[in-house]
């Protein structure tokens, strides 16, 4: 009896154990893309610059590194409705082809404001804007998961994943790459977004959802069996209409974005790197790697 209860107190430590070291690289990995994305060295990335480019290119690098991820540049141009001058930008995307009849969509744009972009909301400041939530936090988590999540290959669904650009200027990224979606790849069943998702709250843990109106009754029924360690808020569904979802969601897809919220830095020169929450990041990977695995079994 002495002995089984060592063993078990042994398989308990080793089990933390590897826990532990899981969320240890989680947490280096997000930091290791935030803190690229954050620097001041790329100027707040805002579309259609070189420092746009570089984040593109870093983006594009890190899918290199991931095995199955074949990642491609889609470019586009749009006009701001502020403007007659035509701008160029690009997507970041990869598919992962399974041979099935649906597509699960995954994205989180990458650019933000570079020096304000005229919608700044530090009124009397000037500097750069960072973004480190929004989105290099989206990114990030983007990024991570494709590396963590075990059921890529499941031969229900195939998977789509894109980190968009110009969303800040009027979401012409997504845009472009609904068309492209749709024109290409197998229909998409469920389309995923990531918007400022590194700061969770540690007291409250207030994670908000929108979109869930959209989902059918099946998917619905998924969502609600896996729980999240925290306060799901699924309260905010048309607010999908105003995020990169929007072209999707218009067109009758299921869509779900997340985020950790809005906060009194969005948009400022003050969102940065120091104030992402790593700890909420890897509980919130942890419970989209459960929502997908479900979506991917069921």
């Amino acid at each position: 009896m002495k002995s089984l209860v060592v063993w078990i107190l042994l398989l308990l430590s080793y089990l933390s154990f590897g826990q532990n070291l899981k969320d240890t690289n989680r947490y280096a990995y997000f930091k290791e893309i935030i803190s690229f994305l954050a620097n001041d060295s790329l100027q707040g990335r805002a579309a259609s610059t070189i420092y746009e480019a570089k984040t593109a290119d870093f983006i594009f690098s890190k899918w290199k590194k991931l095995k199955r991820f074949q990642p491609q540049f889609q470019f586009f141009a749009y006009t701001r409705k502020d403007s007659t001058s035509v701008k160029k930008s690009k997507n970041v995307y990869c598919y992962i082809d399974n041979k099935a009849s649906r597509t699960i969509l995954i994205g989180a744009h990458y650019d933000h404001l570079g020096f304000g972009e005229g919608i700044s909301r530090s009124y009397s400041k000037k500097g750069i804007h960072n973004g480190a939530d929004d989105n290099a936090s989206g990114v990030a988590l983007l990024l991570s998961l494709a590396k963590n999540f075990k059921n890529w290959q499941s031969k229900k669904y195939n998977y789509l994943f894109v980190s968009y650009s110009a969303h800040e200027i009027g979401l012409f990224g997504s845009e472009a790459f609904s068309k492209l979606a749709q024109e290409k790849f197998k229909p998409i069943a469920l389309a995923i977004n990531f918007d400022m998702v590194g700061r969770l709250d540690a007291d409250r843990k207030v994670f908000n959802v929108y979109g869930r109106n959209t989902l059918t009754s099946a998917q619905d029924q998924i969502f609600d069996n896996v729980l999240f360690d925290g306060n799901l808020m699924p309260n905010y569904s048309d607010k999908i209409y105003q995020c990169d979802l929007k072209w999707f969601a218009e067109k009758g897809i299921s869509c779900l974005s997340f985020t950790t919220g809005i906060h009194s830095d969005y948009h400022t020169i003050n969102d940065d790197e120091q104030w992402i929450n790593y700890e909420g990041m890897t509980i919130i990977e942890e419970y989209l790697e459960r929502l997908l695995t479900q979506f991917s079994t069921e």
